[in-house]
Protein backbone atom coordinates (compact mmCIF):
# COMPACT_ATOMS: atom_id res chain seq x y z
CA UNK A 1 0.00 0.00 0.00
CA UNK A 2 1.54 3.25 -0.95
CA UNK A 3 0.94 5.91 1.53
CA UNK A 4 -0.40 9.21 0.85
CA UNK A 5 2.86 11.10 0.74
CA UNK A 6 4.44 8.56 -1.89
CA UNK A 7 0.90 8.98 -3.70
CA UNK A 8 1.58 12.58 -3.74
CA UNK A 9 4.83 12.24 -5.31
CA UNK A 10 3.64 10.18 -7.72
CA UNK A 11 1.09 11.57 -9.31
CA UNK A 12 3.19 14.71 -9.42
CA UNK A 13 5.88 12.77 -11.13
CA UNK A 14 3.24 11.37 -13.28
CA UNK A 15 1.80 14.64 -14.85
CA UNK A 16 -1.30 14.29 -13.13
CA UNK A 17 -0.86 17.76 -10.63
CA UNK A 18 -0.49 20.70 -11.55
CA UNK A 19 1.30 23.35 -10.40
CA UNK A 20 1.81 27.49 -10.61
CA UNK A 21 4.53 28.10 -12.25
CA UNK A 22 7.68 30.07 -11.27
CA UNK A 23 7.94 33.34 -11.95
CA UNK A 24 10.97 32.62 -13.52
CA UNK A 25 9.32 30.41 -15.94
CA UNK A 26 6.91 33.00 -17.19
CA UNK A 27 9.50 35.26 -18.34
CA UNK A 28 10.06 33.71 -21.88
CA UNK A 29 6.80 32.05 -22.13
CA UNK A 30 4.29 33.11 -24.91
CA UNK A 31 -0.05 33.96 -23.36
CA UNK A 32 -2.82 35.11 -24.37
CA UNK A 33 -2.45 38.00 -21.74
CA UNK A 34 0.93 39.17 -22.84
CA UNK A 35 0.20 39.95 -26.37
CA UNK A 36 -0.40 43.02 -27.65
CA UNK A 37 -3.46 44.50 -28.66
CA UNK A 38 -4.45 43.98 -32.42
CA UNK A 39 -4.34 46.90 -34.49
CA UNK A 40 -7.30 49.37 -35.01
CA UNK A 41 -7.91 47.85 -38.35
CA UNK A 42 -8.52 44.47 -37.32
CA UNK A 43 -11.84 42.80 -36.41
CA UNK A 44 -12.56 39.90 -34.52
CA UNK A 45 -15.18 37.66 -37.08
CA UNK A 46 -18.72 36.94 -35.34
CA UNK A 47 -19.80 33.61 -34.76
CA UNK A 48 -21.66 31.70 -36.96
CA UNK A 49 -25.45 31.56 -35.73
CA UNK A 50 -26.76 28.55 -34.53
CA UNK A 51 -29.52 26.78 -36.45
CA UNK A 52 -32.89 28.16 -36.34
CA UNK A 53 -34.73 24.85 -35.20
CA UNK A 54 -31.60 24.90 -32.46
CA UNK A 55 -32.66 28.15 -31.19
CA UNK A 56 -36.13 27.09 -31.56
CA UNK A 57 -35.75 24.27 -29.27
CA UNK A 58 -33.52 26.19 -26.85
CA UNK A 59 -36.76 29.23 -26.62
CA UNK A 60 -39.06 26.54 -26.05
CA UNK A 61 -37.75 24.71 -23.22
CA UNK A 62 -36.80 27.57 -21.55
CA UNK A 63 -40.68 28.72 -22.04
CA UNK A 64 -41.71 25.51 -21.29
CA UNK A 65 -39.60 25.25 -17.61
CA UNK A 66 -40.75 28.93 -16.84
CA UNK A 67 -44.30 27.91 -17.30
CA UNK A 68 -43.78 24.32 -15.56
CA UNK A 69 -42.83 27.17 -12.62
CA UNK A 70 -45.44 29.04 -12.60
CA UNK A 71 -48.03 26.05 -12.77
CA UNK A 72 -46.53 24.99 -9.82
CA UNK A 73 -47.58 28.66 -7.59
CA UNK A 74 -46.92 31.46 -7.27
CA UNK A 75 -47.30 34.24 -4.52
CA UNK A 76 -48.13 37.55 -5.43
CA UNK A 77 -49.94 39.99 -3.62
CA UNK A 78 -53.12 41.22 -4.66
CA UNK A 79 -52.78 44.36 -7.32
CA UNK A 80 -50.42 45.12 -10.18
CA UNK A 81 -47.90 42.35 -8.90
CA UNK A 82 -51.26 39.57 -9.63
CA UNK A 83 -51.85 40.83 -12.88
CA UNK A 84 -48.02 40.97 -13.90
CA UNK A 85 -48.12 37.16 -13.16
CA UNK A 86 -51.16 36.09 -14.79
CA UNK A 87 -50.17 38.34 -17.61
CA UNK A 88 -46.92 36.33 -17.86
CA UNK A 89 -48.86 33.06 -17.47
CA UNK A 90 -50.88 33.62 -20.57
CA UNK A 91 -47.98 35.04 -22.90
CA UNK A 92 -46.03 31.62 -21.92
CA UNK A 93 -49.07 29.37 -22.46
CA UNK A 94 -49.39 31.48 -25.89
CA UNK A 95 -45.24 31.55 -26.41
CA UNK A 96 -45.28 27.76 -25.99
CA UNK A 97 -48.19 27.04 -28.48
CA UNK A 98 -46.79 29.16 -31.20
CA UNK A 99 -43.07 27.47 -30.99
CA UNK A 100 -43.92 23.99 -30.89
CA UNK A 101 -46.00 24.94 -34.03
CA UNK A 102 -43.02 26.27 -35.47
CA UNK A 103 -40.61 23.29 -34.88
CA UNK A 104 -43.43 21.11 -36.56
CA UNK A 105 -42.97 23.02 -40.33
CA UNK A 106 -41.02 20.96 -42.23
CA UNK A 107 -39.69 24.29 -44.30
CA UNK A 108 -37.95 25.54 -41.06
CA UNK A 109 -35.44 22.37 -40.69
Amino acid sequence: MVANSELHQVEARSGLARWPAQIEELEGRKSFISEPLPSENVITLPKPAHALHAVLCDALTSNRGLLQRLELGVTAPPGEARVAVRDLYVQLRRTVQVLSRCLELPELE
